[in-house]
């Protein structure tokens, strides 16, 4: 028989270095939703990185870990369904949606959604503690004109399919992701996609913000950011694009039919 949960009745919870009861939740979600959705290791964050940066971000770049379930906040209760994690760029102000993963049993419920929202919250509430606004919250996703279904978890064109649904909308730029550490290469299979803020979707300063911040994040020289090519071709084509002018103020999206619940970042931060 279906499980008769949904995400009405689901409860949200950020986790926070100091709050012990959601850490050992998200240590147990880790284990048994997190790592089956993604079981290439490359494709994932270790629990060791997870936990280390949610205590000491690294430079300026803070973690939304959100868990979606029940009883949350009981001990002796506590059902954890879903886990996602999202990036705060500190230093221009700027969201990334990186992993969702959800429970089997509770797939196709809602929980996706609720996660996407719940995650651009806790965003907002970053960058509001910081005395700021948050630019644009984006996704960085697998290019299905680049990437063949069966090289990737999920085809790509379904994978952008779902976030549409979900409410995101391709940047018509190119974008060049910069490597995530030293010793890695660029990655240039990737879409930019942007989710609306209150029914608006960010324009070309918003969209520049989280490029100027994911690269600012990562610049492990010895050429500074801003003189990186790719960097520079993407404001370019930012400024030369503008905005949506047909997407300014949007309406909540229809809701999606049964999506795939596990919607991974293109590589680990």
């Amino acid at each position: 028989m279906r499980n008769s949960f949904n995400a009405v009745s689901a409860e949200t919870k950020v986790v926070t270095a100091g709050d012990a009861l959601a850490l050992r939740l998200m240590r147990r979600a880790y284990h048994d939703i997190y790592v089956p959705a993604f079981p290439i290791e490359d494709e994932r964050e270790s629990l060791e990185k997870i936990e280390s940066r949610l205590k000491k971000p690294v430079n300026g770049v803070e973690r939304v870990i959100l868990l979606a379930g029940k009883h949350l906040d009981d001990a002796e209760k506590a059902e954890v369904y879903g886990i996602s994690i999202a990036y705060y760029y500190g230093s221009h102000h700027a969201g990334l949606l990186a992993y969702n993963a959800i429970d089997p049993k509770y797939q196709q419920m809602g929980l996706g959604r609720l996660m996407v929202k719940g995650r651009i919250e806790g965003l907002q509430q970053l960058a509001a503690k910081n005395g700021q606004t948050l630019q644009s919250v984006m996704i960085e996703v697998n290019d299905p004109a680049k990437i063949k279904p069966e090289d990737d978890s999920m085809d790509p064109a379904k994978r952008v399919a779902l976030f549409e649904k979900w409410g995101a909308r391709q940047i018509p730029v190119p974008y060049v992701q910069p490597p995530l550490a030293p010793g890695l290469e660029k990655c240039d299979t990737l879409l930019l996609m942007a989710y609306p803020q209150n029914g608006k979707y960010p324009d070309a300063k918003g969209v520049g913000a989280f490029v100027a911040g994911i690269y600012a994040a990562h610049n492990h020289g010895p050429v500074d950011y801003k003189d990186d090519p790719d960097f520079k071709a993407t404001l370019r084509a930012l400024e030369k694009w503008g905005s949506f002018k047909d997407l300014e103020v949007v309406s909540a999206p229809p809701k999606p039919a049964a999506p795939p619940p596990n919607t991974p970042a293109a590589r680990p931060k």
